[in-house]
């Protein structure tokens, strides 16, 4: 009987390494949910659907977060009573600088009068530094809306495919809980667990062989990512992680397969 080519380059690299049973898995995977509690209003995507880093996936009932955001943008935008307050300001700053220029060169004022003209500085300071502080206090609370405003929004952490979705539109959603897994599958992670003895001669970023089950032998380059420094006290196995490209998605992630180590 002829093998077809890859059972013979399995077997080929078979004879000449050491083999490792492992699990596969993406080397991204999240289930998301949002930070918030509220009620669904819009769903942009579809399982199966390919997203990247950034895209809105969905979206909470947002109506008085948007009219929160309208109504403190108006009051951080507005400097006008700041403009007011400055401009008082440096009237009687001026006005003070004069009238104790007058004291020193003439009798014509008094030392009541320039008090008189300090403490009216010193009031219309006081007036513009509070205009400013109620200023940024506008711009604080124009900057939480905003947040709260985004926490209406669910964003993919990273790119790859919408794996499920357990909402729909109008259903209620608590803070945090899992709504949408995304995955990216274009790059995959195999994580074996070795013999103390095996692991010692593996290196990080040595280059592997992999034999994966995935509805037929599929054959895989990989690189050594990780091997832990800790070794189990139990099982006296330590774990090592290869990474793999994946880009045509031959590997579907959670199927088993070999590493061969030369």
């Amino acid at each position: 009987m002829i093998r077809n080519f890859s059972t013979i380059i399995s077997l080929a690299i078979a004879v000449h390494a050491a083999t490792f049973d492992g699990v596969t898995e993406p080397i991204a995977q999240a289930k998301i949910g949002f930070t918030v509690s509220g009620k669904v209003d819009s769903i942009w995507v579809k399982e199966g659907a390919i997203v990247h880093k950034g895209d809105t996936l969905m979206n909470l009932v947002k109506t008085e977060e948007e009219l929160r955001v309208s109504i403190t943008k108006i009051a951080a935008e507005d400097n006008s009573n700041v403009a007011s307050a400055k401009a008082k300001m440096d009237t009687y700053e001026k006005d003070m600088q004069v009238t104790k220029k007058l004291f020193e060169t003439s009798t014509s004022i008094s030392a009541e009068q320039v008090w008189e003209k300090e403490m009216n500085y010193k009031v219309t300071k006081a007036e513009w530094e509070a205009a400013r502080i109620a200023k940024a206090k506008d711009s604080l609370e124009y900057s939480m809306a905003r947040a709260q405003l985004e926490k209406q929004y669910l964003i993919a952490p990273f790119d790859g495919e919408i794996v499920a979705i357990s909402k729909n539109p109008s259903e209620s959603v608590e803070a945090l809980e899992p709504i949408i897994e995304i995955a990216d599958v274009r790059t995959c992670r195999m994580t074996a667990y070795i013999i103390v003895s095996k692991a010692s001669s593996l290196k990080v970023g040595q280059d592997v062989s992999l034999q994966l089950n995935s509805g037929k032998i599929r054959n895989k380059k990989g690189k050594i990512e990780f091997i832990s420094p800790v070794v189990d006290k139990a099982s006296l196995l330590r774990t090592v992680k290869v990474v793999f490209e994946n880009s045509d998605k031959s590997v579907e992630p959670g199927v088993t397969g070999k590493i061969f180590v030369k």
